[in-house]
């Protein structure tokens, strides 16, 4: 088969691919050389598309053989597509942002990311922009285990409140800074409850545990139960593990999260873990 008739099924085919941006593109590239040398009939075009992050292609042949072959090429490809930026092209993993899966570097991640900021004239930004300014609120309605709030007001937009939720950097510091007056009395006294009763986490190093969950680390606090016995020996042990879950940040966590100033930091807070325990957590791991 000659090269100019490979590159006109790939050039061909490349608008075919339904995907959000353009780093993916050499390795559709790729995809579509390997079924023109694994047997596919070029004269044929060839559909795919991105789908929770993944590359999916849809492609049959009468021939079982060939379909194996095919089959083997698409599951190559839809699995480096989990590992490769769509924006860049670049190493990335899945990631989710506003309730959408998607493949990402870390630096596309972390610019798609909204991080709340409050200044000192109670304007609330993200990503630069300001979004409201809490004086103008006229309504707050919170979700009822306080982990979303929608705001609402002559400023604001009408058709579409606007929404936080504890799933971004700072927003419990914004929780905090919401005049009282503008939730429900029975709110009041939640909101009060939560950051008033407040426990120091040893694990992460701030004042976040409520109701037995870090609100920083979402890690539980030490208990003396069986099974925590037997998984961990001591309390040091659970601590020493939730540490390093935490400094080896498989998911990105805590990079995104550096930027959250919802709570204070433990005076003393200790880390537990050696080097040797990140090695020896490091062979399991990986």
């Amino acid at each position: 088969m000659r090269q100019e008739e490979i590159d006109h099924f790939i050039e061909r085919n490349l608008k075919n691919f339904s995907v959000n941006s353009t780093g993916w593109r050499n390795m559709i590239r790729h995809m579509l050389f390997e079924f023109a040398i694994g047997g596919w009939n070029i004269e044929n075009d060839v559909f795919g598309k991105e789908k929770f992050g993944e590359l999916c292609c849809n492609i049959y042949s009468e021939h079982e053989e060939l379909n194996i072959t095919l089959k083997n090429i698409i599951d190559k490809y839809s699995t480096l597509s989990t590992k490769t930026c769509e924006i860049c092209g670049s190493e990335g993993k899945m990631r989710t942002i506003d309730s959408w899966q998607t493949t990402l570097c870390l630096s596309h991640f972390l610019e798609q990311q909204s991080v709340i900021e409050i200044d000192e004239d109670l304007n609330v930004k993200s990503k630069g922009k300001k979004i409201l300014n809490l004086k103008d609120v006229t309504s707050v309605e919170i979700e009822y285990d306080l982990q979303g709030i929608w705001f609402t007001g002559p400023e604001l937009d009408q058709e579409e409140q606007v929404y936080f939720s504890w799933q971004q950097p700072n927003y419990y510091l914004l929780l905090k800074t919401i005049p009282s007056h503008l939730f429900a009395e029975e709110i009041q006294y939640d909101v009060s409850e939560l950051f008033n009763n407040l426990q120091d986490c040893e694990i992460c190093g701030y004042k976040a545990i409520h109701q037995r969950e870090c609100l920083r680390c979402h890690h539980e606090p030490w208990n003396d139960s069986a099974s925590s016995i037997e998984d961990y020996g001591e309390k040091s042990g659970y601590i020493k593990d939730c540490q390093i879950e935490l400094f080896i940040d498989e998911d990105d966590y805590e990079k995104y999260f550096k930027y959250d100033r919802s709570f204070e930091k433990v005076p003393d807070h200790q880390i537990l873990f050696s080097h040797n325990d990140l090695s020896e957590y490091e062979k399991l791991l990986f």
